[in-house]
């Protein structure tokens, strides 16, 4: 029997290595490394319905794309020039109105389509708590529309539009911490309750 760590032979019976008092059977860290992933695999919380609804949302977001382009043919050719007036200016600069607007289209549509595919996904699967992070994500980017839609109609300025932007994302991530660690992750189940 030789050690796992340094490689020399090792007397029959031998707790330690001799020479690098590894314990034997000990695994280096790589081999503790994959264990490790292995078994978080195995025992993951996964159902087969996980990837129908990745799928169902990715095809959905292709879709808010694909309709993007064709309500806005022009929109690549803004971003481009979006993004050279950035070396115009020096810095980024927020969006004309001309690329707002398909901007606020795809944050509106994409918002209906997180809190629709969030609900079917709540009514057709045991996942609870994923529904409703799907829900306030839905939420977050319908909220974000709305308040483009102000900036673009002159409510606010833009030092208001990033401060309500960082303040909506603050609360989006505070919901979502709550929903993570109150929320069960399946409908059904309760938390256990602390001994």
């Amino acid at each position: 029997m030789f050690c796992q760590r340094c490689g020399k032979e090792l007397a029959p019976g031998a707790a330690y290595c001799h020479n690098c008092g590894a314990r034997v059977g000990e695994s280096s860290p790589a081999e503790w490394w994959w264990e490790w992933r292995r078994q978080r695999w195995e025992h993951r919380d996964w159902e087969p319905l996980d990837a129908v609804w990745g799928a169902i949302s990715g095809i959905g977001y292709l879709i808010i794309i694909g309709l993007t382009i064709f309500y806005y043919p022009d929109v690549f050719t803004l971003l481009v020039k979006y993004f050279e007036s950035w070396g115009t200016y020096g810095h980024p600069v927020l969006p004309s109105y001309t690329l707002g607007q398909p901007t606020i289209f795809v944050f509106a549509v994409g918002g209906v389509w997180g809190v629709v595919s969030s609900g079917f996904r709540l009514g057709l699967s045991s996942r609870f708590a994923k529904s409703l992070t799907g829900a306030t994500g839905g939420m977050f980017s319908l909220y974000v529309a709305f308040i483009l839609n102000r900036f673009y109609a002159r409510a606010i300025d833009g030092a208001g539009l990033v401060l309500v932007f960082f303040l909506g994302l603050a609360v989006l991530v505070l919901v979502n911490a709550m929903i993570t660690h109150f929320v069960p992750r399946r409908r059904g189940s309760r938390p256990t309750p602390a001994v």
